[in-house]
């Protein structure tokens, strides 16, 4: 999760304070409402769930992302992310239904988007699943899992059998076994793909590259809320190429250096975050005049950039970067200002010295046309007078 600090200028600084509690955890920021989050257990038919409610002050028009953790305590508390959902605005509650297992510890947290701030506040709440009942106790072998290799677009999964207690329910080992895989991130997550095994090895293909998935596995009759479940994110790949939208020069000293801009858009397959971009101009034969990485904070939508280049270029390239390296590029054709200007003119003239060509090779005979129609028009008028006497 990245969060964006406020711009420098702003006359008010934004503040967010957390109290952590059982069922409740309230966040102010400052010249604003509070914000209240209350979660509150509840227990489903097939296994743990979690209802979440909230209040927003004023009109619901933030964009708001909804994320839970599992807590680890050892010599430090880690938090894994194991659900993130972007939630309608017009909404106050959400069911957690994915992701939860028994007798483990959650951080739920609601993320609102600051318009007047322009960064990120949040707002958290921690909720212990209890143990599993009685009841619903699993009494088959349990399974540990092992996840790897991972790279961009595949991943081995591995998994072993840690005790199988015999018992009459379970009087031998299982014969098969069942492996999911679904993302945990977006808007309305994935439904998720399921394979029935009988070995204990499986390699998962076609996943997206710089993503979390969530990896179960478990005999092939076990309970979703009974699986080994385990998040991993997928490694990054080189990003798909930028939506490159338009780009020009203008003359800054005669025949010797043009200031040149180019606008451009993130690529819609970034696979993974984006760490910076890599503006090239070219001449006609594809070499490099001169090339820029823009500097600050990177855009979000649109992105702008402007150089001043020795030669005129032909074409502008944009292409992308993350930790894998540099991604597909995106070209445009760009012209001096100046000679498009010209170029307009000359088309004007063209069209004009084109058209009175065409009058004076067809002028005369059009004449002639219009002349011997409007003269016979004229004597059947006439003619028709004369039939027809008052």
């Amino acid at each position: 999760m990245t969060l964006r600090g406020p711009r420098s200028g702003l006359g008010s600084q934004c503040v967010v304070m957390v109290v952590v509690a059982w069922v409740i955890c309230v966040s102010r920021v400052e010249g604003s409402s509070s914000l209240l989050l209350q979660v509150t257990r509840a227990e489903g038919t097939e296994g743990p769930e979690v209802e979440v409610t909230w209040k927003l002050p004023g009109q619901h028009h933030q964009a708001l992302t909804l994320t839970w953790d599992a807590v680890t305590y050892t010599s430090q508390v880690t938090f894994k992310e194991v659900g993130n959902y972007e939630l309608d605005p017009s909404t106050e509650s959400f069911l957690i239904k994915e992701g939860l297992k028994y007798d483990r510890q959650y951080r739920v947290c609601l993320v609102r988007e600051v318009a007047e701030c322009e960064h990120l506040s949040s707002v958290c709440s921690f909720v212990r699943v209890p143990r599993i009942p009685q009841n619903k106790a699993h009494t088959g072998p349990w399974l540990y899992l092992v996840l790897g290799p991972v790279h961009s677009k595949n991943l081995t999964v591995v998994w072993g059998t840690t005790h199988a207690p015999e018992s009459p329910s379970n009087p031998r080992p299982s014969k098969g076994f069942r492996i999911t895989w679904r993302r945990v991130e977006g808007r309305v997550g994935h439904p998720g793909h399921a394979s029935n095994l009988v070995s204990s090895r499986h390699l998962i293909r076609g996943l997206i590259p710089g993503t979390r998935y969530e990896v179960c596995v478990g005999e092939t009759l076990t309970a979703d809320a009974h699986l080994t479940c385990d998040v991993i994110t997928t490694a990054e790949d080189v990003p798909g190429p930028p939506v490159t939208e338009a780009g020009s020069c203008r003359s800054q000293a005669q025949g010797t250096h043009w200031r040149c801009d180019v606008t451009w858009m993130a690529p819609e397959k970034t696979h993974g975050r984006i760490t910076g971009y890599l503006v090239e101009w070219k001449d006609k034969e594809g070499y490099v005049l001169m090339e820029s990485v823009p500097k600050g904070t990177l855009c979000q939508t649109r992105c702008y950039e402007d150089q001043v280049v020795n030669f005129l270029p032909s074409e502008v390239c944009v292409s992308a970067r993350t930790r894998a390296g540099l991604g597909w590029e995106s070209c445009v054709p760009i012209h001096d200002v100046s000679e498009r200007i010209l170029a307009f003119f000359e088309l004007k003239v063209l069209v004009v010295i084109g058209v009175t060509l065409v009058l004076y090779q067809l002028g005369p005979a059009l004449l002639r046309a219009i002349f011997r129609c409007c003269v016979r028009g004229l004597y059947r008028h006439i003619e028709g007078q004369k039939e027809h006497p008052v």
